[in-house]
């Protein structure tokens, strides 16, 4: 069975929020996940959704994930839906010691403007983010 992508559904949030939080934790970053598959179901699949989420499927018989172009069909996906909905550019951040990324995304053709630019990737966390909404000290 080839690899399958589609839209996310709603029973799919349990999955996609495992994910996440293996990523996480992949990253040292458990402690910082802050959402649950109820906020990935009201979030995405309510009268206004907020995100829209891709998934890959695979056949049981498939066995391990990676070199099977899973990432690149998903990306090649994400990026349809995207120029679909009038974007022009794709931003994703990854972390400096993930080389093996950094090189992956290299050769799709994203251009690192850290080393390219000199742009950053800044991030306002929650407290910083309701500090400026007037709501905190």
């Amino acid at each position: 069975m080839e690899c399958i992508v589609r839209p996310a559904q709603s029973a799919d949030c349990d999955h996609v929020m495992g994910m996440i939080r293996e990523i996480a934790e992949y990253h040292n970053l458990l402690d910082e996940v802050k959402i649950n598959s109820q906020v990935l179901r009201a979030d995405g699949f309510g009268g206004d959704p907020f995100y829209q989420c891709l998934v890959a499927e695979l056949g049981p018989e498939q066995g391990d994930k990676q070199g099977r172009g899973i990432g690149k069909k998903l990306m090649s996906e994400v990026a349809k839906v995207a120029l679909a909905r009038g974007c022009v550019e794709m931003k994703f951040t990854v972390v400096e010691w993930n080389g093996r990324a950094l090189a992956w995304y290299r050769h799709l053709g994203a251009q690192d403007k850290t080393e390219a630019g000199g742009w950053h990737s800044l991030e306002l966390g929650a407290k910083a983010l309701h500090r400026l909404a007037g709501e905190g000290q």
